[in-house]
C-alpha cells in the first residue's frame, strides 16, 4: 500500500489493489492499478522510465518538443510548459516549444484518469487562454500493414481543453471542452482520414464544464472496453460511443499543444504561424510563456 500526502493534492490518497476510478468508487467492479502506466508525479525529478522524454514523441508541425527545458515536478505535480523561442527565432519553420509526458508501455483497454489544470494566458480581454490547447489523450503508432477496411492509427482524446473550436456556427469559449475519436482507415488501398466534425454521431462530444478550466482542476477519465468508450468529468459521465475501430495500442499521453492564432489547420496539421507577424498572435503572446498542470495519471484495468 502507498500512502501519499501533499499539500498541493485535494486529500489524502492510499492507492491499493481496490482503489478505483473516481465514478467507479461505489461499483462492485474490479480494477487493478497498471502501475506501468501511472504516475503520482511524487518526486523530485520525472520518472523517464515511465515516459519517453526525447524519442518517438509525436510529429507536430506547428511547435516542437523540448521535455528538458519544459517538463518539471513541483509539490507533488507535473507542470508542462509552452515558451515562444527566444527573439523569435524559427526552428524548422517553429516558433514555440513545449512539454509532452508520453507513456513508454501501451494501453489498450481499461480507464484512464488524470486530474489536471489548464493553461492561463492572462491578457486583456476575453481571449484568456485562448492560443493553446492542454490535453490528455491516447494515440497508436501507424499500421501500413493494414489490411482493407481496417485501422491504421486511432486516437482517442479522453479531453482537449481550450480550443475555442467553431461549431454549428458558434465559437466555444474557455468553458467548452472536446472528447473526440480519431481515426486513419484503410479504404480502397490507401490510408482514410475519418474526423469528428465530419462524424459527429460516431466521433464527436462537446462538454460545458462547470468554471474555467484554466483556474481550476478537473478529474478527466475515459473507458475503453471492446464495445464501448466513454467518457468522465469529475466522475460524471459525460459521453459514449460505440468502439468499433479503437483497437490499436495506444500510448497514455499528456501535453500542451498550440491552437488559433498561434497555428492555422490545414491537411490533417496544425501549421506553424510566425507570431510577429500576425496581429492575433502578437496580442496573445504577452501570456507566453504558459503552462498546464497535471496531479497525477492513472490507469487501470479489469481483474
Amino acid at each position: 500500500m502507498l500512502l501519499i500526502v501533499s499539500s498541493c493534492k485535494t486529500k489524502q490518497v492510499v492507492l491499493n489493489d481496490n482503489f478505483k476510478p473516481l465514478s467507479e468508487r461505489s461499483t462492485t467492479n474490479n480494477w487493478v492499478m497498471v502501475s506501468s502506466l501511472s504516475d503520482e508525479f511524487n518526486d523530485a525529478q520525472v520518472n523517464w522510465n515511465k515516459w519517453f522524454k526525447t524519442s518517438n514523441l509525436p510529429n507536430t508541425t506547428g511547435w516542437k518538443w523540448n521535455n528538458t527545458q519544459n517538463v518539471i515536478l513541483e509539490n507533488g505535480v507535473a507542470q508542462l510548459t509552452m515558451r515562444h523561442n527566444k527573439n523569435n527565432v524559427s526552428d524548422n519553420g517553429t516558433y514555440f516549444k513545449s512539454g509532452i509526458l508520453k507513456s513508454k508501455e501501451t494501453f489498450t483497454t481499461g480507464y484512464v484518469e488524470a486530474r489536471i489544470k489548464g493553461a492561463v494566458i492572462n491578457v486583456p480581454g476575453p481571449k484568456n487562454g485562448y492560443g493553446v490547447c492542454p490535453s490528455f489523450w491516447l494515440y497508436s503508432n501507424f499500421d501500413k500493414e493494414a489490411q482493407e477496411g481496417k485501422t491504421i492509427y486511432c486516437e482517442i482524446d479522453v479531453v482537449e481543453l481550450q480550443q475555442f473550436d467553431w461549431h454549428n456556427g458558434h465559437q466555444d469559449d474557455i468553458r467548452d471542452s472536446d472528447h473526440n475519436l480519431h481515426l486513419v482507415k484503410k479504404v480502397n488501398g490507401k490510408g482514410v482520414w475519418f474526423r469528428p466534425k465530419k462524424y459527429p454521431e460516431t466521433q464527436l462530444n462537446k462538454y460545458r464544464l462547470p468554471d474555467d478550466p484554466s483556474e481550476n482542476y478537473h478529474v478527466y477519465g475515459c473507458e475503453v472496453n471492446e464495445t464501448e468508450i466513454i467518457w468522465y468529468v469529475d466522475g460524471k459521465e459525460i459521453a459514449r460511443k460505440s468502439n468499433t475501430d479503437w483497437y490499436r495500442p495506444m500510448n497514455v499521453t499528456a501535453s500542451l499543444g498550440l491552437r488559433r492564432p498561434f497555428v492555422k489547420f490545414s491537411n490533417n496539421a496544425n501549421r506553424a504561424v510566425n507570431p510577429l507577424e500576425d496581429e492575433e498572435a502578437k496580442k496573445q503572446l504577452q501570456g507566453m510563456p504558459t503552462s498546464m498542470y497535471v496531479d497525477y495519471i492513472r490507469v487501470w484495468t479489469k481483474k
